[in-house]
């Protein structure tokens, strides 16, 4: 009983930064997981639609690439502090969604910016999320499908094709921060549709999927330790983004001042109204046509709405929306009740205002 009492229990900060010197080490593969990676992966596993096998949980998580690579261990009390770290950490991700979501904050790094203030670096941990997708990512898909708006910020900062597009938007550090602001809620949302339907399941006396066979792992970025940092720095990735020696106070329940990859961000804090992680690309599926609705801050409280064609017109609300989930739903309610081709103009320079 005092054995499974204590694998109930937290992790202290001190024994994250213990977890993350160990996978950061050169005791495992250079493509374990860091420990934010490693909560990204849990919570995805966690808040899926599948049950998983620990051992499947921890080869991905000493070898991200091929789920192969085991760690060397210094000896066997080492190996059952470490795996006791890991379960502990497990245990309390699968507590906290269960029975107080609300109070569920993913577990990622931050950094001292030029202007004092604290920035949150939640590449990691998005990679590992979308890592937890990717081992079935057959069945997340339609659920991605549905509700994009919950996905946003994991799939750009934890895709390569994510990683593009953020090179190429630029966003400001409010911008940035406000995807990072997101991350709780949507995993909250996530849960709460793959815990109603595993209830469905039950009642239906389908089981869920029991996954624990290795699977290959496609459409994530794969950075080796030994790899140049992507930061930009020139300097090896386990002596910069990765470094264990970076290591300071964790926010939540431990943290390490990290650097974020610049190339994501704009060094100017004004740079533009911050978007809604709401915001998104809507595809009609009978003929393909698709609109790119924006909501944004108005800098006063409120949320602005604008949809854009893909020949550059843009639909814009005059008034502002007291939620950006207030505006979404009435950009969808227009789309659903007076068709998509209400928002769609003739010439690229119509403005078409309600």
């Amino acid at each position: 009983m005092k054995h499974a009492a204590l694998l109930a229990l937290p992790l202290t900060d001190a024994e994250i930064e213990q977890l993350d010197d160990f996978l950061m080490s050169d005791l495992v593969s250079e493509e374990a997981m860091d420990v934010s990676m490693m909560d990204g992966f849990m919570t995805a596993l966690a808040s899926g639609p599948n049950l998983f096998m620990p051992t499947m949980m921890l080869r991905w998580i000493w070898d991200t690439e091929h789920g192969i690579d085991q760690p060397a261990f210094a000896s066997a009390e080492d190996a059952e502090r470490i795996m006791g770290l890991i379960i502990r950490h497990w245990n309390g991700v699968n507590a906290t969604l269960r029975e107080t979501p609300h109070a569920y904050e993913p577990l990622v790094l931050e950094r001292n910016w030029k202007d004092g203030r604290m920035l949150s670096i939640i590449d990691e941990w998005c990679m590992g999320y979308y890592k937890g997708i990717a081992l079935d990512q057959a069945t997340w898909s339609p659920l991605i499908a549905q509700h994009p708006e919950w996905f946003t910020a994991i799939l750009l900062y934890g895709t390569e094709a994510g990683w593009e597009e953020l090179k190429r938007r630029k966003d400001s550090l409010d911008q940035h921060q406000a995807f990072a602001d997101s991350l709780a809620g949507s995993v909250r949302h996530i849960d709460r549709y793959w815990m109603q339907q595993r209830q469905q399941q039950a009642e239906r006396g389908d089981g869920p999927t029991v996954i624990g066979r290795p699977q290959p792992l496609r459409g994530t970025p794969k950075i080796g330790r030994n790899d140049p940092c992507p930061c930009g720095s020139g300097k090896k990735y386990k002596r910069c983004h990765g470094a264990a020696e970076a290591v300071s106070d964790f926010p939540q329940s431990g943290g390490r001042s990290d650097w974020p990859h610049p190339e994501h961000l704009s060094s100017e804090m004004e740079e533009g109204p911050v978007h809604s992680p709401l915001s998104q690309r809507l595809t009609q599926t009978r003929n393909g046509t698709a609109v790119e609705i924006e909501i944004y801050d108005d800098g006063e409280g409120g949320w602005l709405l604008e949809i854009v064609d893909e020949f550059g017109n843009s639909t814009v609300w005059d008034d502002p929306f007291p939620t950006d989930s207030a505006a979404l739903a009435e950009a969808l309610n227009t789309i659903d009740s007076e068709g998509i081709a209400s928002v769609i103009g003739a010439a690229p320079t119509n403005v078409i205002r309600h």
